[in-house]
């Protein structure tokens, strides 16, 4: 339940406790993971170097590459420019594996460029302690307190987090942006190239704006090759349409039993409550879920510890048994 705080903002209730304590688990997470002193990389998916050496780099396997070693795709780039800073390279060789990073520093492995031909100056910094760590989180306002005899600690509030750790990362429109310009755009398209809107809350939003008006209630009323609306290709992609039974699909899929999840907490395309209605509604629906969102990581394959391989198959065997 989602229910009215004191100054009318939807932040109380069940609901809004549920996703706090998420937050806290996923730093407590991190800190029972982490052996200090550490040292934090801004360009790092978070700057997490684990306690069992296996750093948390911004390719799938959770290894950062031989800069000596990477080539672009396009065999243009191979290895270090003297003149180089390792933001520009790394912005190069996230490219050839189909990602960028971001305004923050962070990869993100969907191939969308948020950056834009944006770099970003490398700064390593080394915690000496736990209490360093958390003093860096409240830098600038006291939202995080830690408790050094338990090592955990405790958030003031989402509002706060999000402030601090989770800056967004799409302009307005997010996934169906203005320009239509986004990738969610083109894979709503229609086998022309280019993007088309798909979102019909802003269809309705912008239904009277001059500018964007039109171009919204156009593409919604396009039909593909096959017959389907949007609203009907929207419905395929979505998983709650099968596991809600707010949908007309609820219940019409066979839904599998075993489900691993895996995100970054600091990611900036999407909210917290995405993945974690996903989760809810996939244990509301009797099915198993393993679900992790892992403090520092971005948009990417983010894991705790160890490579998302190596973890993946040893959950898989688990699974089976």
């Amino acid at each position: 339940m989602l229910t009215q705080s004191e100054d009318g903002i939807y932040q109380a209730g069940s609901y809004y406790d549920y996703i706090k304590s998420e937050v806290e688990r996923s730093l407590n997470n991190f800190l029972a993971d982490t052996s200090f002193p550490y040292t934090a990389d801004s360009n790092s998916r978070g700057g997490m170097e684990l306690a069992d050496g296996q750093g948390r780099g911004r390719f799938g396997n959770g290894e950062m590459p031989d800069m000596n070693d990477v080539e672009e795709a396009n065999g243009e780039f191979k290895g270090r420019d003297s003149n180089m800073k390792d933001v520009e390279i790394l912005d190069r060789v996230g490219t050839a594996n189909g990602g960028f990073m971001d305004e923050n520093g962070q990869m993100q492995n969907d191939g969308i460029n948020r950056n834009q031909g944006k770099t970003t100056e490398t700064e390593n910094v080394t915690y000496a302690t736990v209490q360093d760590y958390i003093d860096s989180l409240n830098k600038d306002m006291t939202w995080v307190s830690y408790d050094s005899e338990t090592n955990t600690v405790t958030i003031t509030s989402i509002e706060d987090f999000v402030s601090n750790c989770k800056k967004a990362s799409k302009n307005i429109g997010a996934f169906d942006d203005l320009d239509a310009t986004q990738g969610e755009n083109t894979l709503f398209g229609y086998n022309d190239g280019k993007g088309a809107h798909f979102d019909s809350v802003m269809a309705e939003l912008l239904k009277d704006n001059e500018a964007y008006g039109a171009s919204y209630a156009a593409d919604l009323e396009k039909e593909d090759s096959l017959g389907n609306t949007v609203d009907t290709r929207i419905n395929m992609y979505n998983p709650m349409y099968y596991l809600c039974n707010y949908y007309d699909g609820y219940q019409t899929s066979n839904v599998a039993q075993y489900w691993r999840i895996r995100t970054g907490i600091a990611q900036g395309d999407t909210a917290l409550s995405t993945e974690m209605n996903l989760t809810l509604a996939l244990e509301n629906y009797g099915r198993q879920v393993d679900f992790e969102t892992v403090w520092g990581a971005g948009h990417t394959m983010a894991e705790r510890t160890g490579t998302s391989t190596e973890n993946f198959i040893e959950w898989v065997n688990e699974c089976l048994k």
